[in-house]
């Protein structure tokens, strides 16, 4: 590095792009590269300071300090309540909705084959993958594909039959 600091001033316009990749506020940036830099000085005046790679060391320094700034703007906030905010709870006819959905979906479910049904259970409500599914059942990745694809039509259609009722209800 040049005793004259040209080398510094050099590495100041791809640290402020460096930066601002990660920060939007100019004003912010600049601070950050400005910190940056006077960190990096205060570190080099120490008698045993060795710095061999200053760019790594700039954007090591300048990410922590956008990670504190983050993390100190992110503390302390809080919303103020208001009366006109709404209730995210469902309302009672809601609530019932989704309580005879689940009814449907548990009958649809209960009907299934049982291969089908211990497929579908452990890929979509356990998370299983298929591999997994089929390692455990003995059967293949594509034969649970296909179990799983069923399970979803025949979901579907209970759902479609559900909506055509409630349509001509509501006639």
């Amino acid at each position: 590095m040049g005793s004259d600091g040209s080398d510094l001033y050099a590495q100041r316009a791809d640290l402020l792009r460096y930066v601002g990749r990660r920060v939007d506020d100019p004003a912010l940036r600049e601070d950050i590269v400005q910190e940056a830099y006077l960190r990096l000085l205060t570190y080099q005046a120490k008698p045993d300071a060795n710095v061999t790679n200053v760019v790594a060391f700039l954007r090591r320094i300048s990410i922590n300090l956008v990670r504190d700034y983050f993390r100190r703007s992110g503390r302390g906030m809080a919303t103020e309540l208001s009366e006109d905010l709404p209730c995210p709870r469902s309302d009672l006819e809601s609530q019932a909705e989704q309580r005879q959905l689940i009814v449907i979906v548990a009958g649809v479910l209960g009907r299934m084959p049982g291969l089908r049904r211990e497929v579908f259970i452990a890929r979509r409500l356990h998370g299983a993958s298929a591999r997994e599914v089929a390692e455990r059942l003995g059967i293949s990745p594509g034969a649970v594909d296909t179990h799983v694809a069923r399970a979803v039509l025949d979901l579907h259609r209970a759902m479609a039959t559900l909506e055509k009722r409630g349509a001509s209800a509501g006639r």
